[in-house]
């Protein structure tokens, strides 16, 4: 069978400010983002599609002065998130999330393909291994726990091969760049999927 040369993606169209979320167009480095990851998925095999969305994002992360203070406000019960580009195609959103110290996720897989960096903090990774013991419940071993440093930069795939959850093990609030290749703006948890225990 002959590869789909546009990996299943209708080429997209320019970006327009709204595309991007109320406070995003501060800095220029997350349009060239955007424009780089438009122009990559089209030609990009699916299963390279996250190391090259992770390239892409190494720079956005070395950027100073990226976000602005709106985008920087944690929230109080958990950690918050921030959309920054959403595609109108709806192949990709890039969002950013501010972890306050003790924040973090549960233990989770993902249903779509993604990247994410570590702009500001130290957060941490605990890394997993599952196994259905059950229909629609697993098991979870952890296998690893990562310090992150900023500038750190991983994939996640589909499915239940990357199992994580992240946290903020700090004293200091955390801020992490997400872009995953699911629209996210209705609804936000879509990109995850929660294992029951």
């Amino acid at each position: 069978m002959t590869p789909d040369p546009t990996n299943g993606n209708s080429p997209a169209r320019p970006c327009a400010d709204s595309d991007y979320g109320p406070h995003a167009r501060a800095h220029e480095a997350i349009h060239d983002f955007v424009r780089a990851v438009q122009a990559l998925l089209p030609e990009t095999p699916a299963d390279d599609v996250p190391d090259r969305v992770a390239e892409a994002l190494g720079p956005v992360l070395a950027t100073e002065d990226l976000l602005c203070a709106e985008l920087c406000e944690p929230g109080t019960a958990t950690y918050r998130k921030h959309v920054l580009y959403a595609c109108p195609e709806k192949h990709f959103t890039l969002v950013a999330i501010v972890w306050q110290p003790g924040q973090g996720t549960d233990i989770h897989g993902h249903t779509a393909w993604g990247a994410v960096g570590v702009y500001q903090g130290t957060p941490n990774v605990a890394c997993y291994s599952c196994e259905e013991v059950a229909a629609g419940r697993h098991t979870a071993t952890e296998t690893k726990d990562i310090r992150c440093q900023p500038g750190d930069v991983a994939t996640v795939r589909p499915g239940l091969c990357d199992t994580h959850r992240i946290y903020n093990d700090s004293d200091d609030v955390v801020i992490t760049l997400h872009a995953y290749g699911l629209d996210l703006v209705e609804d936000p948890d879509a990109i995850n999927i929660h294992l029951k225990l």
